[in-house]
């Protein structure tokens, strides 16, 4: 895969079959050197591909099929450290109820308007460049299938061309600016292009690789914002039903941007973790369930604009409703640990939990070769999968400071952080460690039920504690008051009623 290219021995060859054609255009050929990526993918694909399920709690085939199949996909993923592939679940109001709490203007207009698509499920794999409609028994099977074929693409079958890019996406959480908002994550992507792979044989089909230049990746990234593993009500089920990889926004969205070989960009945003949404009738209102910012993953995707039917001239696995961009890469903050296994990932060491009086303290001490930049607790008293608004509470760190060449100090080592969670009456605490270092890469724990190990006592049981008191107290006094009452009474053959003898 990605050989390197020689075009005048390539050309030399295919003019031979032409001698009229040869005189005098040779000498303008020069060498193409296609930069090889020293990433490898699982399976031994040329990328990690992109999955985009559409799809309602109230539709019947989807509930029925094409969810859990999707599911069982996403489910294969994640046992592979090398988060082999990504998949984005945008939610419509199709079928039934057409109650769907994660339907957004966004998400329906990724269906309709940019994939031309009404009715669901469906299912969209590298942007088109393989497509499952339709609901039904085989799905796992094709879902798996349109998955691997994309997964496969570098520029043979029909000839295509493949544009080989590394893609990289950093996600730091970094709390809230005022008060009433559910906080924000600062986003950088690094996209590097290495250049494209050429049809049968390593030769190059584009036009203008005729005069020996490189193409270049007209590209557009998007980062899709996505939370997994989300509660929520069908109505078609009339039961809870846990959402994997749901659409939420666009961290960034129709970013275009032209790359020659070798060459890199990149790319920074702040998402704000939205607290209303508009939905797919353009209604704005309260977002419906509330986001978890422990439940949210980046997913980044670089689109070739240039690449808009690779595929659909060989079968009849692509959709030609819409002329829509190819997927080439897409990536998350865990793929992105997976590529840069130089870089550090910060850990927690040791984790105390102590009932305060005026909180509950939670204290973290960190390993992080980059120093801790920041730290926070996302927090409910209701549940670990709750639904409904979690609290924010930004860790105090210490430690020594860590500082750049001009003085700028932005992370510390041999850091702690310390958080205090106020009481909610006798209510359990559920709680999440969110943290990153000064190198951008972020960790997080799984939600945690407080349990106040290391010390002190619940609420509950501290105001239970006096009325106790008092309570034995009481007994107690009234059983000294009682004996000495009794004590003092007057006794038969006391010397008070003896009579004196002379």
């Amino acid at each position: 895969m990605l050989e390197s290219v020689k075009l005048a021995i390539a050309m030399a060859i295919a003019l031979s079959f032409c001698t009229p054609c040869s005189s005098g255009f040779a000498d303008e050929f020069i060498e193409i050197e296609t930069e090889d990526s020293d990433r490898t993918y699982s399976n031994g694909w040329t990328h990690r591909p992109l999955g985009e399920l559409f799809t309602s709690l109230s539709c019947v085939y989807c509930m029925s099929y094409a969810d859990p199949a999707m599911e069982e996909v996403i489910h294969d993923g994640e046992v592979d450290e090398a988060n082999p592939y990504n998949v984005v679940v945008f939610h419509q109001t199709n079928g039934g109820a057409g109650d769907d709490p994660f339907h957004t203007q966004d998400s329906r207009s990724r269906m309709r308007d940019h994939y031309g698509q009404t009715g669901t499920p469906n299912a969209q794999f590298d942007g088109n460049y393989r497509y499952v409609g339709g609901g039904g028994e085989g799905n796992y099977d094709d879902y798996t299938a349109a998955m691997s074929e994309s997964g496969q693409r570098e520029g043979e079958g029909n000839d295509e061309p493949f544009k080989i890019v590394d893609l990289d996406i950093y996600s730091e959480f970094i709390g809230s600016e005022s008060e009433g908002e559910a906080g924000q994550f600062k986003l950088s992507v690094d996209i590097t292009y290495h250049g494209q792979t050429g049809g049968d044989d390593g030769i190059p089909t584009e036009p203008d690789d005729i005069t020996g230049e490189s193409p270049d990746l007209n590209g557009e990234l998007i980062v899709f914002m996505v939370e997994d593993g989300v509660p929520a009500y069908s109505s078609y089920l009339d039961e809870i039903w846990t959402n994997r990889m749901v659409f939420r926004e666009y961290g960034i969205n129709d970013e275009e941007f032209t790359l020659s070989e070798g060459e890199s960009t990149t790319f920074s945003a702040v998402w704000k973790v939205p607290t209303t949404q508009v939905d797919g009738d353009g209604v704005s209102g309260d977002i419906k369930i509330p986001i978890n910012p422990g439940r949210i993953i980046p997913i980044a995707a670089v689109f070739d604009l240039d690449d808009t039917d690779s595929g659909n001239d060989q079968d009849s696995n692509g959709d030609d409703t819409y002329p829509t961009p190819r997927a080439i890469q897409s990536a998350t903050p865990q793929s992105t640990e997976y590529d840069n296994p130089e870089r550090d990932v910060p850990e927690i060491t040791k984790k105390t939990e102590r009932y305060l009086d005026e909180g509950a303290e939670i204290k973290a001490l960190f390993d992080a070769d980059e120093g801790i930049g920041a730290s926070f607790v996302v927090y409910n008293y209701e549940s670990s999968n709750f639904t409904g608004e979690w609290f924010t509470d930004e860790m105090k760190i210490e430690g020594e400071e860590v500082c750049d060449e001009n003085g700028v100090c932005y992370a510390y080592s041999g850091a702690s952080g310390t958080s205090l969670v106020p009481y909610s009456g006798d209510s359990p605490i559920y709680y999440q460690v969110l943290f990153s270092d000064g190198n951008k890469t972020s960790s997080k724990t799984e939600v945690l039920l407080f349990v106040g190990t290391d010390g002190g006592a619940p609420p509950s049981e501290k105001e239970g504690l006096p009325f106790l008191l008092i309570g034995v107290g009481a007994i107690v006094l009234a059983a000294i008051s009682g004996f000495v009452i009794w004590a003092r009474r007057p006794v038969e053959g006391s010397w008070e009623d003896t009579e004196v003898w002379d």
